[in-house]
């Protein structure tokens, strides 16, 4: 059984053909993909509830949590993300491109768009500031195989 590292993964924001490394992460998380599924039991079924797959799959959402730094420019892209509401120079709504670098000995990598993003912040007195930041995934990410 293998055990990969986490100290060195890193997360990274598509700028126009290149990914940029978010700074200051201090962990990544997915609710998961799920495969969706319809109830198909029928009047003349047995007393279990069936289902079956539709042959969609759900893509979840990616939480990450940073020490947040206003000043940071890659900080600033995440909000200007949620205050431009994902939207292109021309007012489209866009799809924002990610990924996660794994520090594995071969840099696995799992890319994924964001449809929404979710960001908040906390400033406790026992910790410095940090930021929790949600994104709802537009379909499913690429896994490596």
């Amino acid at each position: 059984m293998a055990t990969i590292k986490t100290k060195g993964t890193a997360l990274q924001i598509a700028s126009g053909t290149t990914y940029v490394s978010v700074a200051q992460i201090t962990s990544i998380s997915s609710d998961g993909v799920e495969t969706e599924t319809f109830e198909s039991r029928t009047l003349d079924g047995g007393v279990g509830v069936t289902h079956d797959p539709t042959g969609y799959a759900e893509g979840g959402s990616v939480t990450f949590g940073l020490f947040w730094d206003p000043a940071l420019s890659g900080h600033q892209t995440l909000t200007d993300l949620v205050t431009a509401g994902h939207l292109s120079t021309t007012g489209a709504p866009n799809d924002q491109g990610w990924k996660v670098v794994f520090a594995d000995t071969s840099s696995t990598e799992m890319t994924f768009t964001s449809a929404g993003i979710g960001f908040g912040f906390s400033a406790e007195m026992t910790n410095g500031l940090t930021s929790d930041v949600t994104l709802k995934l537009d379909g499913i990410p690429t896994y490596a195989t």
